[in-house]
């Protein structure tokens, strides 16, 4: 039995950079209450979550004791990364960043686990399932 061949991006898909990561969002996700139920922002701020969980440094190699942090679906993210290279909002802008990765949490799509905005840290987060029973309020 053969080795699986690994995908390779189309041209209009990627830069072909090395270590290039892509953010896999299905069907059922998109056409679910609670994504539908977010703005065009908080939509796209999901996107660069998805991001951080592809191919990117994850918490439970720094916290190894840290029951919390354990497992594949837990990522760091900060407003300075969202700003600095994503550039969804402004560098003043603090207050929506976290509003709206909030909404993700009631929404069900991710857990925060710890915050960093106080210590000016990483904050952690991890993705959930929830969204799949999430019901308008």
């Amino acid at each position: 039995m053969g080795r699986k061949k690994k995908y390779s991006p189309k041209a209009f898909e990627s830069a072909g950079k090395t270590n290039d990561t892509s953010a896999n969002i299905y069907d059922s996700m998109l056409i679910s209450a609670a994504f539908k139920d977010l703005n065009a922002r908080q939509r796209m701020l999901y996107v660069y979550c998805k991001n951080q969980y592809y191919g990117k440094r994850k918490p439970q190699a720094d916290y190894p004791d840290m029951d919390a942090v354990q497992g594949d679906e837990c990522f760091y993210l900060n407003h300075a990364l969202i700003t600095d290279v994503y550039g969804l909002y402004p560098k003043t802008n603090h207050r929506d960043f976290y509003r709206d990765m909030q909404k993700l949490a009631e929404n069900g799509f991710i857990e925060i686990i710890s915050s960093g905005y106080a210590a000016k840290k990483r904050s952690i987060y991890r993705f959930s399932e929830k969204w799949l029973s999430w019901k308008p309020p």
